[in-house]
């Protein structure tokens, strides 16, 4: 059975679920470790609103890596227009988790760099338009244009022959 791009979509905002979840765990951890610290530090403890700091700094910083993960993967499932910037940030952002945000970074880089990401969020049902061609006034260029068109090719130039620009 084939991996559609659908599938991939779908995957890749899993993954960036197992990355901010990754997160929260490891924020879960320190609340824990923290409200221990001061109990098995003995006499000698610095005083809680260090810890309180530290605790403070440490949730500020998860936080700032989970939350694009959290954004990215509600965007993909509900597969809104500003999904692919939103991937593309959170996976940049993932990259430095290893190896849940690596993974998620390479897996959801690879779909939104190629062309997969346009069969899932890209309308069909418009028109696609037609590569515009510039003429730059000179007559020789309009023949190979108009004669392109009628082939429904690419024009194809002499570079050792140019065409009078004047």
């Amino acid at each position: 059975m084939a991996v559609t791009n659908e599938d991939h979509n779908r995957y890749i905002a899993y993954s960036f679920l197992g990355n901010a979840g990754f997160y929260v765990l490891m924020m879960a951890l320190m609340i824990v470790w923290l409200y221990f610290m001061p109990v098995f530090a003995g006499p000698g403890r610095a005083p809680f609103e260090i810890y309180v700091f530290m605790f403070s700094f440490v949730a500020v910083l998860y936080s700032v890596f989970a939350i694009p993960s959290i954004i990215a993967a509600y965007a993909l499932l509900k597969k809104k227009s500003w999904a692919r910037m939103a991937g593309i940030v959170a996976a940049v952002i993932a990259g430095m988790n290893f190896p849940i945000g690596t993974g998620a970074c390479a897996y959801s880089l690879w779909f939104f760099f190629s062309d997969n990401w346009k069969q899932v969020y890209e309308p069909e049902s418009l028109p696609q338009a037609e590569p515009r061609q510039i003429a730059y006034g000179v007559e020789s260029q309009r023949a190979a244009y108009a004669e392109a068109e009628r082939e429904h090719r690419e024009p194809q130039f002499d570079p050792y022959n140019p065409p009078d620009w004047r």
